[in-house]
């Protein structure tokens, strides 16, 4: 008897391009209608050999409806070893009702979903080396809080101590207790074991500023682990997940931190890139097709958009992001923009309904996606980050900087996302009291 799949559309997709059961590739070619909608790949080079995606092989499987059973691997001294991955044939882009806008500056973009529009490549390579460099050096240092703070006593700069000694041993929180505060921590964590429980918290624009404040009156942040070992900076620099940038938000109540302390300045050079990409858009022609109900009162956002919260994900290649949807702003339509560095990225971006396929869409460095209006509810996430697809400005080169050369270490197994977003409306009056 055939066994069914009765998980969602978008989970089906994730589980596709998760797959690492074999040594192959997941098929990027003949994907099913019921799977996804057809991939988009809107930043590739011109030229096959100048396709880091196409190079590493990602381009030589076809979809199989059946499960491949996993492979052993032949030995090296093996004649039929190589380390030069079947490329398969790379396929002609299909653009027939994509709908293009075209910027102020002149860049093109497509609009990929409602209300989302993908630019390829707007960033061009000295600012992409720009934001990596920010990313790691900048955008980790106090008091932005890290992925990392919870749970161990970090330098100053960890991504100094990275670059100048990376055998810094590093010692987590944990150890700074006394027995009495240890005993009260463990049997607390005793108490509350088990399966984490899952948030569902109701969108901010419905809960409104002052019941999100109430809630999150009595957060005083989430537990330090207390098994963690010592690890060198090196270590940790691959274990950082993610940096918060402007507003702090509330990881574990899924809500930001409407109080003075969750108030950290925005970083300027990334509100700079985020208010130009939002003002050059032809916000009219992206929605031009889309029922006027559901058209977000766009015609301001030249003027009044303004970031104020912001997140840094930093993936290494095992790493995914599952289908979430982000609904802590207080207005839900506002632009959140999206830089991409790094590696390529397979990147889902569905509807408000998990059971709708989505749509796959390769992010290389220096994309930028922004979603607005409805296309803030859409499903997303990033199942798999793409092997060998290293942009190759981020390789080694004469006249780096010490600390480029370390950011460059950090990123050649690795991608970063700059995300941006708005989370008070204009003339919104905030209370941090």
């Amino acid at each position: 008897m055939a066994i069914v799949d009765t998980h969602p559309a978008f989970r089906l997709a994730e589980k596709h391009f998760k797959n690492r059961s074999t040594a192959a590739l997941p098929a990027l070619r003949g994907l099913p209608a019921s799977l996804c909608l057809p991939l988009l790949d809107l930043a590739r080079p011109a030229e096959e050999d100048e396709d880091s995606v196409w190079r590493a092989g990602w381009w030589s499987n076809v979809y199989s409806s059946e499960v491949p059973k996993a492979k052993s691997r032949k030995r090296r001294n093996s004649p039929l070893v190589t380390d030069e991955p079947a490329r398969g044939d790379r396929p002609e882009l299909e653009l027939d009702g994509m709908q293009r806008v075209f910027l102020a500056d002149g860049k093109e973009g497509f609009v990929v979903a409602e209300g989302c529009v993908l630019v390829p490549g707007y960033l061009d390579i000295e600012q992409q080396k720009a934001f990596l460099l920010a990313a790691l050096a900048e955008y980790t240092l106090p008091p932005n809080p890290k992925s990392l703070d919870t749970h161990y006593s970090l330098p100053p700069s960890l991504f100094d101590a990275y670059s100048t000694t990376p055998e810094l041993l590093i010692a987590p929180k944990h150890l700074e207790l006394d027995e009495t505060e240890r005993n009260a921590r463990s049997q607390a964590a005793a108490v509350n074991k088990g399966p984490r429980t899952l948030v569902e918290t109701a969108p901010a624009s419905k809960l409104g500023y002052d019941e999100v404040k109430r809630r999150n009156a009595t957060w005083t942040g989430d537990d330090m682990s207390l098994k963690l070992g010592s690890k060198t900076a090196e270590a940790l620099m691959k274990e950082l997940r993610w940096a918060n940038l402007g507003r702090v938000y509330q990881w574990s109540t899924k809500t930001y931190d409407f109080t003075a302390r969750g108030n950290i300045a925005f970083p300027q050079d990334l509100e700079d890139v985020c208010r130009t990409i939002v003002s050059d858009t032809p916000w009219g022609d992206v929605y031009k097709n889309v029922p006027e109900e559901a058209v977000p009162k766009y015609s301001t956002w030249a003027d009044d958009y303004k970031p104020d919260t912001g997140i840094v994900n930093y993936y290494q290649k095992n790493d995914t992001l599952m289908a979430h949807v982000d609904r802590s702003e207080l207005d839900p339509a506002r632009p959140l923009v999206s830089i991409s560095l790094g590696h390529s990225a397979i990147f889902l971006l569905g509807t408000d309904s998990r059971e709708d396929p989505p749509r796959p869409l390769i992010l290389r460095s220096g994309d930028v996606l922004i979603m607005s209006g409805r296309g803030r509810q859409a499903y997303h996430g990033v199942p798999r980050i793409m092997e060998g697809t290293l942009a190759p400005h981020f390789l080694d080169a004469d006249g780096d900087s010490a600390e480029m050369r370390a950011a460059k270490r950090w990123v050649a197994n690795a991608r970063i996302n700059i995300n941006a977003r708005q989370v008070f409306p204009p003339g919104f009056t905030v209370n941090d009291a």
